[in-house]
């Protein structure tokens, strides 16, 4: 069994959004051994599609290991990682604290199928109004669909506005958004549809 870790500088589990080491550990009889490791660099990364790119890289170099720990899992990263079967989970220490009581685990081998309950790929532009490109996110290799990816947001956050680049408007907006007291308009634009969604006026 392998499992791979990301750690910073300092050999602490790590998050996808600094600079860090991923570790590869294989375990044998007399336990876990450090076996290869790559550096992970994210500083100049400038949107989701170099993200995506560089996560699906780290997916191939992975090959046949099947586990990666983080110390915070995003969404995003759960649906870049996905077409690759990884699995991840959330620890927050050093490997050589937490490796010995993680056991060799078949269900661990699929990619989780819970959608993350964290809102995905989306960012704050300024307080309250947030912003997704939801072509962008959907046009990775991806089960998910914008149902699953806006949802969560639409339940847990409180917002003024969130700006949505897609090709079409959802079609279970007209159902699911007055349920959650909100409405939408939509922009055509060449490539793209614009469509912001708000709070309803109490």
């Amino acid at each position: 069994m392998d499992i791979a870790i990301l750690v910073n500088l300092d050999g602490k589990t790590s998050l996808f959004t600094e600079n860090g080491i991923i570790q590869v550990f294989s375990k044998d009889p007399s336990g876990w051994h450090l076996v290869r490791e790559k550096e992970f660099i994210v500083e100049n990364l400038n949107d989701g599609n170099e993200l995506r790119n560089y996560l699906s890289a780290v997916g191939d170099w992975l090959n046949d290991c099947k586990l990666l720990i983080v110390k915070r899992i995003r969404g995003i990263h759960y649906l870049a990682l996905e077409r690759f079967q990884i699995s991840m989970m959330e620890i927050d220490g050093y490997p050589q604290d937490f490796l010995k009581h993680i056991e060799d685990c078949p269900n661990q081998r699929k990619t989780e199928a819970k959608v993350p309950t964290e809102p995905i790929a989306i960012h704050e532009r300024q307080p309250g109004y947030y912003y997704i490109d939801l072509k962008d996110v959907m046009s990775g290799k991806t089960s998910y669909n914008s149902k699953q990816v806006l949802l969560p947001f639409f339940n847990e956050r409180t917002f003024t506005q969130l700006e949505i680049i897609c090709e079409h408007v959802p079609k279970w907006f007209a159902k699911e958004l007055p349920v959650l007291n909100l409405h939408y308009d939509a922009q055509e634009f060449e490539r793209v549809i614009k469509v912001h969604v708000y709070q309803k006026a109490t």
